[in-house]
């Protein structure tokens, strides 16, 4: 049986504005000292806890915006920190890009998703000091700080890390999961998308999709850094997918493969066949080559339908039993909603299965909140003395208006908004 404890985490005083945690780490291997980043309001910062998070210290201001003289800005994200539990040392990542606000104040598509760059960071200290910031390069001849990694090149289109679900391998390799933008070769034939999708489309840029990868990294013997390979693609066919796969994450399986989990995007007015539904990849050579994607299914084969939401798999130290972290809908659905409930459940390892009597909720919408309201984007980590996994989230207010009509924007959180601006804890624990 799962059993689910939500408390209050940090308390926040604007319902204007709200308080998120970004992402968390131990820092040592030994010591009960964790690092957390925190977007609070207009401020981002990072902070230390020295006992387990009872008590904190505030460490390091982060500046995510600087104003360029081409009138764009350079965004930067929180980095999320990785404590490689082989050598001890820390890394941390975080991504750039160019932003340009259009007339409403939104940022456009273009250049953000074509600029977008990562940077990497090393400790051997625990944290308390890191190297320069070194952008990620794929080792090999052909790559540089424009084309970075195989079909990206920096102006045309971009790719991320997600450092919250990196893990190590018993050889010493760090594999991280990776997101690129892909153009389609001139005159491939794609699927008529949505208008998000087409947004992207022009003839200078081309019309992208999502694909999916690992990155291997190796440290270097000075542990100054690390030297990083790539995987091969993962492609979600396109009848199951209107833009591709995207922001996968990944765990190491106890005989040895990886499992990797894959978001989709459908739209209703869109020529793809399958409504939204989790996908996955397996890979069984450390992470090198991986299959494409394919339908996540139940124990019963029905298919796990679920918006285009962020998703996590892991491993629980307590019992060696595969856990998926996302929002899971009992109907088809289509787009990035809804997602008011956020749920936790076991895969059946041999099968790679949900078990559906599993399926335990975390958070889900009560009386009198907004209907569009959203449980996703947490961040997590596994606490490494009650083995329970804990969770942070702060609920948000979620769209409005209609996909279909083009007209969709984030709701703006208001002084009347009935979702409050906390960042809750959740620690979920898991039978052994």
């Amino acid at each position: 049986m799962i059993t689910v404890r939500r408390t209050v985490y940090i308390l926040w005083d604007r319902a204007d504005q709200e308080v998120a945690v970004g992402a968390n780490c131990y820092a040592s291997t030994e010591k009960d000292i964790f690092l957390q980043s925190v977007y609070a309001g207009d401020e981002a910062y990072i902070r230390r806890s020295e006992d387990n998070g009872q008590t904190w210290e505030r460490i390091e201001d982060w500046v995510g915006s600087i104003p360029l003289d081409n009138g764009n800005t350079l965004s930067r994200s929180l980095p999320a920190m990785y404590l490689d539990p082989q050598s001890g040392r820390l890394v941390r990542a975080y991504l750039e890009n160019d932003s340009r606000p259009t007339a409403d104040g939104s940022v456009s598509w273009f250049p953000a998703s074509a600029t977008h760059k990562v940077y990497f960071q090393c400790s051997q200290d625990e944290g308390r000091t890191w190297s320069d910031p070194e952008q990620l390069v794929i080792t090999g001849d052909e790559f540089d700080e424009t084309h970075w990694a195989p079909e990206i090149w920096y102006g045309k289109n971009g790719g991320v890390v997600m450092s919250d679900s990196a893990f190590t391998r018993p050889d010493g390799t760090i594999v991280m999961p990776f997101t690129m933008l892909r153009v389609p070769d001139e005159g491939e034939q794609r699927y008529k998308g949505h208008y998000r999708y087409l947004i992207a489309h022009d003839e200078e840029h081309g019309a992208w999709e999502r694909q999916d990868a690992c990155i291997l990294g190796r440290w270097r013997e000075d542990g100054s850094g690390i030297d990083w390979q790539i995987s091969n693609y993962v492609r979600v066919p396109q009848t199951n997918s209107t833009d591709g796969a995207c922001e996968p994450g990944a765990c190491m399986l106890p005989d040895g493969r990886m499992f990797m989990i894959i978001r989709t995007r459908n739209f209703p007015d869109s020529e793809v066949v399958m409504p939204g539904a989790k996908h996955y990849a397996v890979s069984e050579d450390g992470g090198a080559t991986w299959t494409d994607g394919q339908i996540l299914r139940y124990d019963d084969r029905g298919a796990v339908y679920a918006p285009a939401s962020f998703s996590r798999v892991f491993v629980s130290s307590k019992s060696s039993r595969l856990y998926l972290i996302t929002n899971i809908n009992d109907v088809p659905c289509y787009g990035c909603d809804p997602r008011t409930k956020l749920q936790i459940a076991e895969i059946d390892m041999d099968t790679l299965r949900v078990m559906r009597d599993s399926v335990t909720i975390i958070d889900e919408r009560q009386e009198g909140q907004q209907e569009s309201i959203r449980f996703s984007n947490f961040a997590w980590y596994e606490d490494r003395h009650t083995k329970n996994m804990i969770l942070f989230m702060t609920p948000s207010p979620g769209p409005t208006g209609t996909w279909a009509a083009g007209d969709v924007k984030d709701t703006a959180r208001s002084i009347d908004c009935a979702v409050p601006p906390h960042a809750y804890r959740y620690e979920i624990e898991l039978p052994d």
